[in-house]
């Protein structure tokens, strides 16, 4: 999960390559990678890529901080947890 996020955020929403290459624990907000708009489009990617619905209350500065804030949200969410071992199961 982290790799596909860490991805996603490299590829779409770096501007600045001096940033790069993005570790899981990179500030994500205070480096100013994620601003309004692409916290919407980071959500989106999220949504789509795991199948949840991320709720406006639930879109906070601790939960997208960093890919380890992100990743350690989405795990707590019991929906993600139903998907993930569905998956595991094959």
């Amino acid at each position: 999960m982290d790799a596909v996020i860490r991805d996603y955020i490299s590829r779409e929403l770096v501007r600045n390559p001096a940033l790069l290459p993005l570790e899981n624990s990179t500030p994500l907000l205070e480096r100013g990678i994620l601003d309004s708009l692409s916290l919407l489009r980071l959500v989106v990617f999220i949504e789509e890529q795991f199948g949840l619905v991320v709720a406006g209350v639930d879109v906070v500065p601790e939960h997208f901080a960093s890919v380890d804030a992100i990743c350690a949200f989405l795990a707590s969410r019991p929906e993600y947890a139903a998907s993930a071992g569905a998956d595991a199961r094959g």
